[in-house]
Parts: structure tokens; C-alpha cells; sequence
């Protein structure tokens, strides 16, 4: 895992470096030496109530269905889940199980529930993303200010959001494909494991694999049942993101430029496609789609563009990674 991480960030940097050099380092620098660090220090307040709104919703959720879990256990739990999911490539892909398995080893629920409680959470954060970026997006088509420069980068936002919805209906709709599916994938993994050895025929064999697919559903529905727990939670996801975006209006202003704010929104959506680079948390990618965004839709240089996607990262992406390390460490030093 070490390893993994630190080879990570050295590919990550290796992309930033490049992209730096593209634009030009000196005119970076020339921007960066301009910006009043006083406005600066509001971006990296917003991304530190960006991080504390997003972890109120992992709040609300698990401790819905775990009330004895301290807020103090689960604020561990949320930012080393960030830590984990930013620090490796392609994080978002397995960060939820092993979450979910760092809170049943200690024997505080099942893990089952976990698992349903941190998705949940999750998939609630990651909705803003097209809440807001489509309503701006539709302002900005609006006022004819889209221009061509940025279609690909939207058709390919839209086509994330079909294909997201698509297996969130799945999921929640037809059980019974989830049900079909898991099974099938937990079969092969027996037979494969069980040349080597069989300490895990029992868990793996249908009927508690069922039985945990079943407390996963009732999870799901104790959560979707309950209305005020469900209304509170959104207005928090939306209120993290909210912060989240805001840096990169702030960035703008500290460094003396004006940026609209269904342009800052949309930047900031579509930015989410930059995560398809294999770097951790998308660096690199999510850098040059920002940059892009604001050159295009912004009326940016480009120079400045990329000195306000690095101040938005440094404020969001780099925060996070700094936080949610300590809380890692703090956390891994503990167990036994």
C-alpha cells in the first residue's frame, strides 16, 4: 500500500510538472507572486468546511444506524476514508469496502451496514457535482457562452451522469440483478481461493453471502425511510460542495480576475472527469480540465487559469490529503 501511494505521487507530480511546463513556469510564478494571501487564506477555510459539511453527511448516516459511534470515531473514519480515496489511483473504486471493513474489525457493526451506510454517503456528496453542474451548465449554453472548445467535455459529463444513475437504479430497483451478480462473482472467488485454502468456503458460500446482501438492502432502507435524516443530509452534501467550488472564485479574486459564478461551478463539475487520469485524486487531469474551463468559459490566459486550478487543489484536493493523513496515522498507530 506504501509503495503503492508513494509511486502515486511521484507519476502525479511528474503529470503537474508537465503541465506547468506547457503553460510556463515563470508565468506562473509572475501570477502566484500577485495574490493576496489574505484573501487566500478564505480558500483554504472554504475547503476546510467543504471537508466538515461532506463529513456531517457520513455523520448522519452512520450514526443512523450505529448510535453508539462517537462523532470523534466517525470524523477518524471519514477522513482517512478521504485520505484513502485521494491518496491512491483510482481511490474512489475501493475506498467504500475498505472503510466498511476498518469499522467491523473493531466489532461496531456489521460490516454489511457499513458498507451501505459509507456508500450512501458517498453517492449523497457526489450528487452536487450534477445538481449544480447542470444548472449552470444550462446558464452558460443559455447565454451562448459554451463555445466549442468545451462540447466533449460536456457530452462526456452527461454520459458519466447516465451511466452513475444507471447503476444507482440498478442497485436500488433490481436487487435481484445485485443478488445474481454478486453471487455469481462470489462462486468464482471461492473456487479460485479454495485451491490455496479454505478458510473462507463458509463466508463465501451462498447463503451468508445472501444473508449479507439481505442486512446491506435493510441498511439501505433504513436510511431512504428516513425522511429528515435523508433532507438534512442533502442540504449538508450541498453545502460541502458549495465550499468546495468557492476556492476557485476566491483564487480568482486573490490573483486580481473576475470569474462568473455558473463559470466556477462548471469548472469545477467537469473537473470530476479529470479523475480518469491513473494518479491519485485525478492529478493532472483534473488540473488541465479546470484549466481548460476557465481559459474557455472564463476568458482566462492560460497561466492564470492554471495558477487559479492550482489554488482551488491546493485549498480542496492538498487539504484533504494533509488532514486526512494525520488522521490516518492516528488511526493505524492505534491498532494493535
Amino acid at each position: 500500500m506504501k509503495r503503492r501511494i508513494v509511486l502515486g505521487f511521484v507519476f502525479a507530480l511528474a503529470l503537474l510538472a508537465l503541465l506547468i511546463s506547457v503553460i510556463g513556469s515563470q508565468d506562473i510564478l509572475d501570477e502566484l507572486s500577485k495574490a493576496d494571501l489574505r484573501i487566500l487564506s478564505l480558500g483554504f477555510f472554504s475547503g476546510f468546511l467543504a471537508l466538515t459539511f461532506r463529513g456531517l453527511v457520513w455523520d448522519r448516516f452512520l450514526s443512523l444506524i450505529d448510535r453508539s459511534m462517537s462523532r470523534r470515531r466517525i470524523a477518524g473514519v471519514f477522513l482517512t476514508a478521504m485520505f484513502v480515496k485521494y491518496a491512491t489511483p483510482y481511490g474512489q473504486l475501493a475506498t467504500e469496502p475498505f472503510v466498511a471493513y476498518l469499522v467491523s474489525r473493531d466489532g461496531e457493526m456489521a460490516y454489511e451496514d457499513g458498507l451501505a451506510s459509507i456508500l450512501s454517503a458517498d453517492l449523497l456528496n457526489y450528487i452536487p457535482y450534477y445538481s449544480f453542474g447542470f444548472v449552470a451548465l444550462a446558464l452558460i449554453a443559455g447565454g451562448d457562452l459554451l463555445g466549442n472548445g468545451m462540447r466533449n467535455q460536456v457530452a462526456a459529463f452527461a454520459g458519466l451522469f447516465i451511466v452513475v444513475a444507471s447503476i444507482v437504479f440498478i442497485a436500488v430497483r433490481r436487487p435481484s440483478i445485485v443478488y445474481r451478480l454478486v453471487l455469481a462473482i462470489t462462486s468464482v472467488v471461492r473456487r479460485i481461493v479454495g485451491r490455496f485454502t479454505g478458510r473462507f468456503d463458509d463466508q463465501l458460500s451462498p447463503d451468508p453471502v445472501r444473508r449479507r446482501l439481505d442486512g446491506f438492502y435493510s441498511t439501505v432502507e433504513t436510511i431512504t425511510s428516513d425522511k429528515r435524516t435523508l433532507i438534512v443530509a442533502t442540504v449538508y452534501a450541498h453545502l460541502g460542495m458549495a465550499f468546495l467550488m468557492l476556492p476557485v472564485y476566491i483564487g480568482a479574486i486573490a490573483l486580481g480576475y473576475r470569474v462568473t459564478v455558473p463559470v466556477v461551478i462548471a469548472v469545477v463539475a467537469l473537473g470530476k472527469l479529470g479523475s480518469v487520469v491513473p494518479a491519485p485524486g485525478g492529478t493532472g487531469g483534473v488540473e488541465a480540465i479546470v484549466t481548460a474551463g476557465l481559459t474557455t468559459l472564463g476568458q482566462l490566459d492560460p497561466a492564470a487559469a492554471l495558477t487559479v486550478a492550482l489554488i482551488y487543489r491546493a485549498c480542496t484536493y492538498w487539504l484533504t490529503i494533509g488532514i486526512g493523513g494525520l488522521s490516518a496515522a492516528g488511526l493505524f498507530a492505534t491498532k494493535p
